[in-house]
């Protein structure tokens, strides 16, 4: 089994997903947080003390925007902005749930865990 597939098997596990059909979705979103991290940290490969945070920030962003079609973003609407149409939906449990290097929130604080990994750009 190679890299990728190993992830994926992973990360189903970790979802509780067991079905093929999201297979694609689930790379897709795999890829895109990895891209990310990539990116935060400065890297052109993930080191592999931050494979257990990739899938759970993967699962976190998986739940949080309900890609597997678990309905649309839980809660009551807490802001709106009508100029290129912006609406944000309060998480349950109080928190984002989202997986997000943008700022705090959420159940963890990610770049807590990726700060010891990043590599500074000249």
């Amino acid at each position: 089994m190679d890299h990728m597939n190993e992830r994926l098997a992973r990360l189903k596990h970790l979802l509780g997903i067991v079905e093929e059909e999201q297979d694609g979705l689930l790379s897709t979103a795999l890829q895109a947080v990895e891209d990310q991290v990539l990116n935060y940290l400065g890297r052109e490969e993930l080191p592999p003390e931050l494979e257990r945070a990739l899938l759970l920030m993967t699962a976190s962003y998986w739940k949080g925007a309900a890609l597997g079609g678990g309905g649309a973003a839980t809660g009551g609407v807490t802001a709106v902005k009508r100029g290129d149409v912006s609406v944000s939906f309060a998480g349950s449990g109080g928190g984002t749930g989202l997986f997000s290097l943008s700022g705090t929130g959420g159940l963890l604080d990610w770049r807590t865990t990726l700060a010891p990994f990043r590599k500074l750009r000249w």
